[in-house]
């Protein structure tokens, strides 16, 4: 029987950042080397995976200086930060990276997934338990997953997805949305969209949160295949 690869993981961290270390312990309940790599690093060394946690980076606001106005605005502060410049390097390298909640509004607010994350259709924050399909180019390729459903844990106000007919065709057609909520859409997101991946299936960005997830073992081992794999 040959060891499954113990693999190598950062975990972005944002001031406001509320699941770093749900994300961290879900990798080390799995044997797995997990850290965090602070916001204002600038160079990120080499690792099998990265991940945008879920939280509320910078509190989601944008003030209005020298007044009390702001404005909420998920991700919008994050992609200023330093550590974004290294993570667009990394990138480049065909690192892996997932974000998960405001980790996948960080990744679109930066272009580095398509579409665009806004408030939820209630105007309220949603927190429960959300069943969703794997569907598309599956959760990181995993064909084992692929058409099944699993009960995930959602938390956020800004989950709603939404795009242009035009993108939303070419997403459907190059396989990209990946999960979509199955029984009950929480946000209103188009075509109900719960994730989508990039168009090299290297950047996958969901709203569900799989590291709070009595199923997390179908994902980890999504995770552990795709690394192995590449």
């Amino acid at each position: 029987m040959i060891a499954k690869k113990r693999l190598k993981v950062g975990v972005i961290r944002f001031p406001g950042s509320n699941c770093d270390f749900d994300t961290l312990h879900f990798f080390k309940k799995f044997g797995h080397k997990a850290e965090f790599i602070w916001y204002k690093d600038v160079s990120i060394p080499r690792y099998d995976l990265l991940v945008l946690p879920g939280g509320f980076a910078f509190g989601d606001r944008v003030y209005a200086k020298a007044t009390g106005h702001y404005d909420i605005d998920p991700g919008v502060l994050a992609i200023s930060s330093p550590v974004l410049k290294a993570i667009k390097r990394v990138v480049r390298l065909g690192v892996p990276i997932l974000g998960i909640c405001n980790g996948f509004q960080i990744l679109v607010k930066a272009g580095l997934l398509p579409g665009k994350l806004v408030q939820n259709d209630s105007k309220k924050f949603f927190c429960d338990y959300v069943r969703c399909a794997v569907q598309g180019a599956s959760f990181f390729g995993d064909p084992s997953m692929l058409g099944k459903t699993f009960i995930i844990p959602v938390a956020h106000g800004y989950g709603r997805y939404i795009a242009s007919a035009r993108l939303l065709n070419r997403l459907q057609k190059n396989k990209q949305i990946f999960l979509r909520y199955s029984t009950f859409n929480p946000n209103g997101s188009a075509l109900n969209i719960a994730g989508v991946c990039n168009e090299q299936k290297t950047i996958f960005g969901m709203m569900p949160h799989p590291e709070r997830s009595l199923d997390g073992k179908y994902f980890m081992r999504a995770i552990e295949t795709y690394v192995a794999g590449n």
